[in-house]
């Protein structure tokens, strides 16, 4: 067991904001075993006195001696040019020292992700914190308005406000570089196999559905005749024919997307326009309809669609902010909100067209009704319908679940007619 006195500089302390350093006094007896982990200074020589220096060419073969080193040259603890600082990872709840009292929590913050119906006065019940101190440090305009799946960052005390502003912050530029970005377009031309679907081909290249909607034009998506060509992008988003008036700046807006990542992905020249009857690609977009779109049927076709679960809507059709990355989105479906593993049932009589894995979706059953109609449930917990399969109208075919990219048990649901999603509550009964 190797024992010392720990030396700590109280200027270097002050520097590093706290952090490891905050509960130690300026100097304590401890043993390897209470030695909190971090970089700290351990004074082996007989005097007792700290080194002012580092250590020389002989105290350094006595620490190796007694297992310490050997000892990396590098800059005394005590100059003051040296800064510490305590660094927390993005998403990382707490970090944690070893000490004589076991793990001590050093986190400013603790990570909440909103559950449904749950408000500020919930989440702050038992802790040091207030409403007004969450809302303040995590910039919201109101107390009253928590959206299920939102992640706030708890501040552990009022005095810890301004640092989760500042992580906020912080978050947000990266989030902001993140939505700037984009890869060199690169479209490749695939071969429509025997079997394949356009769910499964999308699966395949680890693409949204969106993407290939967004990119191809087909009379009936549904049946893909071996020999078709699609076109398939390297990343998600949407090919956009530029019309005439079309500008940069009001696609970017409409689609939700940055300019400067239109930029990069198309290979635009600085300050470059967009040409008349020439196709842009969107990376990232969703194609844009309507909240009321879709196709007049008979009334038959429009009334033959049941709920597919019991439960409620967190989040309608339309635009929206994308619980994850804070972009603005478009919502392609309806999300239900419901308990893992309850019975998720076919909304029409049809044939299961696609059971399987899709990226972001999770686990998805895809049904074709005839008519142009197809639906579709993700983020499953469980399957029950195969591929090529007909179902009933209220036939079991899948499990609530929260896999993919999901903030929570809830069903997806959406309804597309020929490949443009509507909103489901047209025609739900």
């Amino acid at each position: 067991m190797i024992s010392g006195t720990v030396y700590l500089s109280v200027a270097a302390s002050e520097r590093a904001g706290g952090g490891l350093w905050s509960d130690l006094p300026d100097s304590f007896h401890a043993t390897a075993a209470t030695v909190p982990s971090g970089f700290i200074v351990v004074d082996m020589s007989a005097t007792g006195l700290p080194f002012e220096g580092g250590l020389s060419a002989t105290q350094s073969k006595s620490a190796r001696s007694l297992g310490i080193g050997p000892l990396p040259e590098g800059p005394s603890l005590f100059e003051e040019e040296l800064v510490l600082k305590e660094l927390t990872p993005a998403g990382e709840k707490s970090l944690k020292a070893s000490g004589a009292s076991g793990d001590v929590e050093l986190a400013r913050w603790e990570e909440h992700v909103v559950a449904s119906g749950q408000t500020l006065s919930a989440i702050c019940n038992g802790l040091s914190v207030t409403p007004e101190d969450v809302a303040k440090a995590n910039g919201l305009k109101s107390l009253h308005r928590l959206v299920e799946g939102q992640l706030l960052l708890i501040p552990r005390s009022p005095e810890d406000v301004s640092f989760v502003l500042e992580e906020i912050g912080r978050r947000a530029k990266v989030e902001e570089i993140k939505q700037k970005e984009a890869a060199p377009l690169e479209m490749k031309e695939y071969v429509v196999q025997q079997g394949d679907t356009l769910w499964s081909v999308a699966n395949n290249f680890n693409l949204d559905i969106n993407t290939l909607f967004g990119c191809n034009t087909l009379k009936n998506p549904d049946v893909l005749s071996p020999g078709t060509k699609l076109l398939v992008p390297n990343q998600d988003g949407v090919l956009h024919k530029v019309q005439k008036g079309d500008t940069l700046a009001a696609l970017s807006k409409k689609f939700g997307v940055h300019p400067e990542a239109v930029t990069l992905a198309n290979g635009f020249a600085e300050g470059a326009g967009l040409e008349a009857g020439k196709s842009v690609f969107l990376p990232g977009a969703k194609p844009v309809v309507a909240a009321t779109s879709g196709r007049s049927g008979s009334s038959a076709a429009l009334s033959g669609f049941r709920w597919p679960v019991a439960g409620r809507i967190s989040s309608p059709f339309g635009w929206r902010r994308d619980p994850f990355s804070g972009r603005k989105d478009f919502h392609t479906g309806l999300d239900i909100r419901a308990p893992s593993g309850r019975t998720i049932v076919a909304a029409k009589a049809g044939t299961v067209v696609y059971s399987g894995w899709m990226g972001g979706y999770g686990r998805v059953i895809v049904i074709n009704h005839g008519g142009g109609y197809t639906t579709l449930y993700a983020h499953c917990s469980k399957l029950l319908a195969a591929k090529g399969k007909k179902v009933s109208a209220g036939q079991a075919v899948a499990l609530v679940g929260s896999s993919g990219r999901s903030t929570g048990p809830h069903l997806h649901f959406e309804v597309r007619i020929n490949n443009s999603p509507t909103n489901p509550l047209k025609v739900l009964r």
